[in-house]
């Protein structure tokens, strides 16, 4: 039983490392892009315009959030997506090389205390939830125009788009690889 439970952690600290490798991208590449363009279609001409065209990664929107003056959320994103998965994973790499037992079971009840409070699962169905709402969605409405004494018809097409970028994947194989680490974890004296 000894020999599973050594098993079972060094598969945890395994996970637990490799996490740490896919949340530094997960936190400055891109997440998600969306990209909004209107057509306008007549018997005189067309014009085609993009409205909207962004692709935010956590440190962007960060970033941009804090300069728009929506400081606390900004605060509050960065702190849950950034620094409570750092400290989190020093605090577990400790806990995997500490030879002490009763530090060792302090410092992972406080780490599973830590693991309820953070944001890192919920900032991923956020994202995934944007990028369902707004998937490919197209908008088609017909009008007529009268300039003067002619009438002109437009079609006016709105397409949006939104696509899940390398970002997502890799702070999603963060969130799942880190979880898996602290479900795995077994302290020594169970």
């Amino acid at each position: 039983m000894v020999e599973f439970a050594k098993a079972r952690n060094a598969v945890s600290f395994a996970c637990s490392i490799l996490s740490y490798f896919f949340l530094v991208p997960g936190v400055y590449l891109s997440m998600l892009t969306i990209q909004t363009d209107e057509s306008i279609k007549s018997s005189v001409g067309s014009l085609h315009v993009n409205i909207f065209n962004t692709s935010n990664s956590i440190l962007k929107t960060v970033n941009d959030l804090y300069h728009q003056n929506f400081k606390f959320v900004a605060c509050m994103i960065f702190i849950f997506s950034v620094i409570v998965p750092v400290i989190k994973g020093i605090m577990l790499t400790y806990v995997y090389l500490t030879k002490n037992l009763r530090l060792k079971k302090k410092i992972y009840e406080m780490i599973q205390s830590i693991a309820k409070w953070s944001m890192c699962d919920v900032f991923i169905v956020a994202i995934f939830l944007a990028y369902l709402s707004t998937g490919a969605r197209t908008h088609e409405e017909s009008h007529q125009v009268s300039v003067f004494i002619f009438s002109i018809d437009l079609n006016v097409l709105v397409k949006m788009k939104a696509h899940l970028e390398i970002g997502f994947y890799c702070f999603l194989s963060y969130c799942l690889l880190s979880l898996a680490a602290l479900q795995l974890y077994q302290h020594p004296s169970e």
